[in-house]
């Protein structure tokens, strides 16, 4: 009996540890579940703030990416400040020349063209005055600071320097640049397809009015290669280029102060053969045919009716060709004009086919026959006056720009001739970033005695061009001196035999020499200087 009392006590012992140690574990296991949902949850936390820097990172560095782009794409065209430190304390003129070496794709719907044009500006720059000449460089000299104004996009820009200087006068820096790219241009196309465009290239300057004067160059004429164009079937050029200069404000900035411009401008006329035969006549004929429904017999004004509106609508579909090949203008072409006046002819043959309807039988046939011979007679005036006025009005800019092409040449064929000869084909060319070079060959002795006396009174009539030569070495007076002796020589045969025979001494070539030599390499395809 006492065995069973103790061994109840000891079996309910056991009992309870074992139920305290079960509690024990489960209040851990919870414990550490907790501990662990905890940090699972801080671990998602600092995950999506991880998240949320990567995505804003990610933006910001493709807004770097988009913006590198777009500077790449759009480069200023613009030049940076002024850096060599120089000012002038007066007005500096620069004179400016520019040859339209090439003209690539009109575009009249975006209104733009493409071109490819060399410039040359010169301007005085005293303080070379008694330097090295060959040791130039243009960054430590005053600069216009050139710019192309209405360029469109990414223009490619080749620039370079030389001096001209004969040791007398006032030396004077030519900047030269190749420059290729697209250009914007307000068409005027009130005579279209009969119209002739102005492509204007507009040189500015970031300087003010106050601090240069830009003007066209006075000794050589602005230019443009009519053969290397890309829409002769289309386009047609002429030969004249026009110059002008003009004010141009900057509203970027506060003073608004004036800067500068020269404009170069060539004109294309376009051919236009294509709307003649492809929209003039088929409206023609697409008229003409209206007065065939008078055929039908007046008391059908179904049939009749049925005709003139198919007639009508194919009209209306040439039209909204036209349109196609336009910009959105607010003014009416020639071309709309012609098909908007064929509209109203039958617009008014559909309008009196439905009134001879409703007039009385007795009287009808007689009206119906004076109608067709009435419109029929209007619409052969309306041809008429029609062609005069293409003639008189529209053809009459054709007329001017062909009398302005034989007025350039003439002036271009006469200035080439008052500054000289044309150059050999010995002449070597040697140019570089800084200065440019020009080596002259001399002819055999016979031929200078032949020229000597030409060249003396053209030398006396043309005084003024030979104050600008280009200097080949630092000792411009001692090669005066040299080419004096030469010609001394040269009418003294029996004088030093190694001066007479002498054949590749460099010479200063006059501003005369350098237009030759410049006309010349412009008809073979290239230019330099």
């Amino acid at each position: 009996m006492e065995r069973t009392l103790h061994a109840q006590p000891s079996s309910s012992l056991a009992t309870s540890t074992h139920q305290y140690l079960s509690a024990k574990r489960c209040q851990s296991a919870q414990s550490s579940l907790s501990t662990s949902a905890a940090d699972l949850r801080e671990l998602t936390n600092t995950l999506q703030e991880l998240n949320n820097h990567f995505k804003k990172n990610a933006k910001i560095l493709s807004e770097i990416k988009d913006n590198i782009v777009k500077a790449n794409e759009k480069p200023d065209t613009r030049p940076a400040d002024d850096t060599s430190g120089v000012h002038k304390l007066e007005r500096v003129t620069v004179e400016l020349r520019l040859v339209f070496l090439k003209i690539g794709e009109i575009d009249t719907l975006k209104e733009q063209f493409q071109a490819e044009a060399f410039i040359q500006a010169r301007w005085y720059e005293p303080t070379l005055k008694g330097t090295d000449i060959d040791c130039f460089d243009a960054s430590k000299f005053w600069n216009p600071l050139l710019y192309i104004d209405n360029s469109v996009g990414d223009l490619k820009n080749d620039v370079w320097h030389k001096v001209v200087y004969d040791g007398i006068d006032t030396p004077m820096i030519y900047e030269m640049r190749k420059i290729k790219g697209v250009f914007l241009e307000n068409l005027e196309l009130n005579d279209f397809p009969v119209d002739v465009q102005d492509l204007t290239i507009t040189v500015s300057t970031t300087r003010t009015v106050n601090e240069v004067l830009l003007t066209a160059d006075t000794h050589q004429l602005s230019a443009i290669n009519t053969h290397a164009f890309i829409d002769q079937q289309e386009w047609r050029l002429h030969e004249h280029v026009e110059t002008s200069t003009k004010l141009l404000s900057s509203p970027f900035t506060p003073s608004q102060n004036q800067h500068p411009a020269f404009s170069a401008t060539c004109h294309a006329a376009r051919r236009p053969g294509y709307f003649y035969w492809n929209v003039y006549f088929l409206i023609f004929f697409i008229t003409v045919m209206a007065f065939t429904t008078f055929s039908v017999t007046y008391n059908l004004p179904q049939n009749r009716l049925q005709l003139s509106f198919t007639l009508l609508l194919t009209a209306v579909t040439f039209k909204w060709v036209v349109v196609r090949c336009l910009p959105t203008i607010s003014y009416l072409t020639t071309l709309d004009k012609y098909v908007l006046l064929s509209m109203v002819m039958l617009c008014v043959v559909c309008a009196w086919h439905s009134i001879i309807a409703v007039c009385p039988t007795d009287v009808a046939p007689h009206w119906d026959n004076l109608a067709f011979i009435t419109l029929v007679v209007i619409y052969t005036l309306f041809h008429l006056v029609f062609f005069l006025w293409m003639y008189f009005v529209t053809y009459r800019r054709r007329r001017v720009m062909k009398r302005k092409d034989k007025e350039y040449l003439k002036a271009r064929l006469e200035r080439l001739n008052s500054v000289g000869h044309g150059g050999s084909e010995s002449d070597e060319y040697a140019g570089s970033a800084a200065t440019t070079v020009v080596r002259k060959t001399l002819p055999p002795r016979k031929s200078l005695q032949r020229l000597s006396s030409a060249s003396d009174k053209e030398s006396r009539s043309n005084s003024v061009e030979q104050n600008h030569k280009i200097l080949t070495n630092k000792h411009a007076l001692e090669q005066q001196q040299h080419r004096a002796s030469m010609r001394q020589s040269i009418a003294n045969p029996n004088s030093n035999p190694f001066q007479t025979n002498y054949t590749g001494q460099q010479v200063l070539l006059t501003s005369g020499d350098i237009e030759a030599m410049t006309m010349k390499q412009f008809r073979i395809g290239t230019l330099g200087c």
